[in-house]
């Protein structure tokens, strides 16, 4: 559901940790997270109570990309505090992802397998804080065997919340304090890319005003077919960037609705997509 378009997001990294976590845990992930998700990076979790939640709230709230694998259907928001916390990745461009039918009930033996599409789906992996049993420790693993650079975030050697990340620190993960050192570490070389992509997209913008400027002082009579299914989207934009989430609140309809056909529009040459979920009409 959502924006399944960040199923090919580059720059993933995924970001776990214990349900029952620390003040201190908390904080860190919703930092790790914010600062990450600015630099570009889409936040992939489980949407769990605890760290995983803080690390999709922090994207989220700070404009970033973000995809949740739950481990139930659809039918069956799981865990029922961070329902609230569902509607609002969907309607702020998130992606939520299930393997499993709408009708099937979340349980405690699919959390683990959930966690190897979080692995999977992620660049790297950081593991913010952890007991000494946990489903990070099984994260941690798929992300080994498949092939992921693995950070953790030094804990208390006194708290039992943290005994799982200093352990995987022992077993090789590379300790982070820092969210500018997993940037230089493991996404040096993309985002040099994404800045320069930035700066493609003023320069994009730039030439959408051009080309608008002179589509109208071409004064051209001939009438612009648009296809009636396209008309209800269409007739809501403006001739300046608009985000798809505020596009389909306007045209009553749901952002992955919306995102198709904009991007049957964009095909057909009706709009142009300027940066990431930002579209404008052109004719």
């Amino acid at each position: 559901m959502g924006n399944i378009f960040l199923l090919n997001a580059k720059n993933t990294i995924g970001i776990v940790g214990s349900r029952e976590c620390t003040e201190y845990g908390r904080k860190v992930s919703y930092h790790f997270s914010k600062e990450l998700s600015e630099e570009g990076l889409c936040i992939v979790s489980g949407m769990a109570l605890g760290i995983d939640g803080m690390a999709h709230q922090a994207a989220i709230e700070h404009k970033g990309k973000t995809i949740a694998v739950l481990g139930g259907g659809f039918n069956h928001p799981y865990p029922k505090e961070n329902e609230w916390l569902i509607h609002k990745l969907l309607e702020n461009g998130g992606c939520l992802l299930t393997e499993y039918a709408p009708e099937i009930e979340p349980d405690i033996k699919k959390f683990p397998k959930r966690n190897r599409i979080i692995s999977a789906l992620s660049d790297s992996l950081l593991v913010v804080e952890a007991a000494y049993r946990s489903g990070s420790s099984i994260t941690v693993k798929y992300a080994k065997e498949q092939g992921k650079k693995v950070y953790a975030i030094p804990s208390n050697i006194d708290s039992s919340k943290g005994i799982g990340t200093n352990r995987f620190i022992q077993e090789g993960a590379t300790l982070v304090v820092k969210p500018q050192e997993i940037l230089e570490d493991s996404y040096k070389k993309e985002l040099k890319k994404y800045q320069k992509e930035k700066i493609d997209t003023i320069e994009k913008t730039k030439l959408v005003g051009q080309i608008q400027k002179n589509s109208q002082n071409q004064k051209e009579e001939t009438e612009l077919f648009i296809k009636p299914e396209y008309m209800p989207i269409y007739n809501q934009m403006l001739e300046e960037p608009m985000h798809v989430n505020e596009i389909a609140k306007k045209a009553n309809k749901t952002v992955q609705e919306v995102t198709v056909i904009l991007s049957l529009m964009e095909i057909e040459g009706y709009v142009i997509q300027t940066q990431n979920n930002y579209f404008v009409k052109l004719k």
